[in-house]
């Protein structure tokens, strides 16, 4: 897959030249009061929020877009979207099997979200959604939300309502939903936004941006929640011949019904050498596999149960079929394509246990594309047995790099009022390179109002010159677990020699007096 462009960036400047053109016939976006009240907001006012939070997470969406599009555009696309629904039917959404196809989705989409490290994010929902065009519209939807800080619970999602004015076209279909704080039960409102992006048909595709805010039952306030994109289902791709006459914004309101439960299992899945969940081009690697019971229940395995592992595309049959795995208690084969493991006599896994293997002689035939820090992929392990309503099934994230990449990092953090240092000041780690832009922490500090923050650095690869990969490392400070954008992160100078240092200081100037500084030594 190449590089994502800005997908989104050209589809919102279009929105925001068509909010403006209705501001200046003086069209208000709709019934504000509750959202808004004492003032009317203009509709540019609306899609400019919209953008910020887009901004916000924005290799993250721009890599989702593409992701949905390609996944849409297969035979199985719209097979595994319309199986989500029938799944979400169910009164509880979060069901079993409503979280497996979800996996499946994110898996077989092999969606990006991996390398773009959505850090600041508190989840992402798989799930649809459906509305209709009128004054008013009926709306509704359901997901199912894993969480990124409490992996061992997913939240699952219903909700109903209705849209006010607007006139916003038609939609039903796959739904991504990005949470900056995990779904309530109670009520949600916010507003709706039609985007479209031209494909390679010569068509427009039509997405649709909803910015949500949600309040608890018994509380007053509305506070933001997350944003969603929504992919409308068409003939293969969710598709419009033009924009027609519809409007810009429509404001909504809902209920919202959430469930909190444990998954059933979590999994991890690290290269041994280097303890990250990557493999370098031409290397011959064993993988740690842990699976963990989360369920808050024993599980009963009978003789002839079945754990099946399949491994990213990036991996070929053949390479697949030299992997090996030694499991006491287990029979190993290789089934088409994927990796088996039979037990070979009844068994109890306990609750909050792991069940840990090691993946042997594993190699991949491919390399990213050029240009590109690495080829994403998820590892996902299914567990079956004759006594389960439905399969224990779960993923890990799981890359394709270039290389192996070592350092040893010298750094050393000196900070003045309003800051205070609340972790070591200096120190010497040794560290391997990732992709994407995942910070990693060294120190910690809090400002004036005690608002934490993470120092540390980003070691990852420069891509931009033609058939090279060079490792290179960059310090930074960033407000921990808030969106990586605007004021809540900084970035010093990025070096890819031994011995220069990088630094950051705090806002982006020496005139603060707080900095970090990281220097590698490669190799």
């Amino acid at each position: 897959m190449s590089a994502p462009a800005h997908l989104l960036e050209d589809a919102f400047k279009d929105a925001l030249a068509r909010a403006a053109k209705l501001d200046k016939l003086g069209i208000p976006p709709g019934d504000t009061k509750e959202l808004f009240p004492g003032r009317t907001p203009t509709n540019a006012e609306l899609v400019q929020v919209c953008v910020k939070e887009y901004k916000k997470n924005q290799a993250a969406m721009d890599r989702a877009v593409q992701d949905v599009i390609e996944f849409l555009d297969t035979p199985d696309g719209a097979a595994y979207v319309k199986a989500l629904e029938g799944s979400l039917e169910n009164p509880v959404p979060n069901n079993a099997l409503s979280v497996e196809i979800a996996q499946e989705i994110l898996r077989n989409g092999e969606f990006g979200l991996a390398s773009s490290h959505p850090q600041g994010l508190r989840g992402l929902g798989i799930g649809v959604s459906a509305g209709v065009s009128a004054v008013v519209g009926l709306l509704a939807g359901a997901d199912v939300v894993f969480d990124f800080k409490d992996e061992a619970t997913v939240h699952g999602r219903v909700w109903k309502g209705a849209s006010l004015k607007g006139g916003l076209s038609i939609s039903a279909g796959l739904e991504l939903s990005f949470w900056v704080q995990k779904p309530v039960t109670g009520a949600i409102a916010g507003w709706l936004l039609d985007l479209y992006l031209p494909t390679k048909y010569t068509i427009l595709l039509f997405i649709r941006f909803m910015y949500i805010k949600q309040r608890p039952e018994g509380m007053k306030e509305l506070d933001f929640g997350g944003v969603s994109l929504q992919f409308p289902l068409g003939i293969g791709l969710p598709i419009r011949h033009d924009k027609g006459t519809n409007g810009v914004i429509a404001l909504f309101g809902a209920s919202q019904t959430a469930y909190d439960r444990p998954r059933r299992a979590t999994l991890t899945v690290v290269n041994k050498a280097t303890g990250l969940g990557t493999i370098a081009v031409q290397e011959t690697a064993t993988l740690e596999v842990t699976l963990t019971n989360t369920s808050n229940n024993d599980v009963t395995l009978s003789s002839g149960a079945t754990m099946t592992i399949t491994m990213p595309s990036y991996f070929t049959d053949s390479d697949v079929a030299a992997m090996k795995i030694d499991f006491a208690g287990w029979t190993f084969t290789d089934v088409d394509g994927s990796l088996t493991l039979t037990l070979s006599k009844n068994t109890t896994w306990a609750s909050g246990t792991d069940l840990f293997l090691n993946i042997t002689n594993v190699k991949s035939s491919n390399q990213p594309a050029y240009g590109q820090q690495s080829t994403p992929g998820k590892v996902k392990v299914s567990v079956n047995d004759v006594s389960f309503d439905a399969q224990i099934l779960t993923t890990a994230d799981f890359a394709l790099v270039w290389s192996t990449s070592k350092a040893t990092l010298d750094w050393e953090a000196a900070v003045t009022k309003p800051f205070t240092l609340t972790g070591p000041a200096k120190g010497t780690i040794t560290a391997y390179a990732q992709p994407g832009n995942y910070i990693m922490q060294l120190t910690t500090a809090t400002d004036g109002d005690g608002v934490p923050w993470t120092l540390g650095y980003v070691f990852n690869y420069n891509t931009a010159i033609t058939d090279k990969v060079i490792p290179q490392v960059t310090a930074c400070w960033w407000k921990t677990d808030a969106p990586k954008a605007g004021k809540n992160v900084y970035y010093g100078n990025a070096v890819d020699k031994s011995g220069q240092p990088s630094v950051c200081w705090y806002g982006g100037t020496s005139q603060s007096g707080s900095k970090i500084t990281v220097t590698p030594t490669f190799g």
